[in-house]
């Protein structure tokens, strides 16, 4: 049974007018099935493990691919990727990332009461569309 996130995955590349590639499918699989953030070289190796070899390049251009797809956060701070959990909702997803644990809880600033809208445009600026935020925070098992 195909899960939702892949139909979502792949619904998104055809809107887009995107091509869905064998690698691309392989990488996004492995970050649906991974539930947790990843990096780019934690994901080779587990490609590797599963005899889905890619080197790293590539790897990283198909991170951007579904990243510029909003369909993949990129958590800069702890420099590694996961996949949207609600990638059809359009708001400012909020990623809560433990400074200890590395556990991440996705949210959206209109659950968490957080309105950008009026701060932002009094300075001239608007959000990019498909934005998210990173929040460091301790969960309850690290606190």
């Amino acid at each position: 049974m195909v899960s939702k996130s892949k139909i979502t995955a792949l619904d998104r590349c055809y809107k887009s007018k995107h091509s869905i590639t064998p690698q691309r499918m392989v990488v996004i699989d492995a970050l649906i099935d991974q539930k947790k953030a990843i990096s780019a070289y934690d994901l080779r190796n587990h490609l590797d493990v599963i005899g889905k070899k890619l080197n790293i390049a590539t790897i990283y251009r198909i991170l951007d691919f579904w990243c510029s797809l909003n369909l993949v956060h990129r958590i800069s701070s702890i420099n590694k990727f996961i996949f949207c959990a609600n990638p059809n909702e359009k708001h400012t997803h909020i990623i809560n990332c433990c400074q200890k644990c590395e556990k991440i809880v996705e949210s959206c600033h209109k659950k968490m009461g957080i309105d950008f809208s009026g701060g932002i445009e009094d300075l001239g600026l608007q959000l990019a569309s498909g934005s998210h935020l990173e929040v460091p925070v301790f969960c309850a098992s690290c606190r």
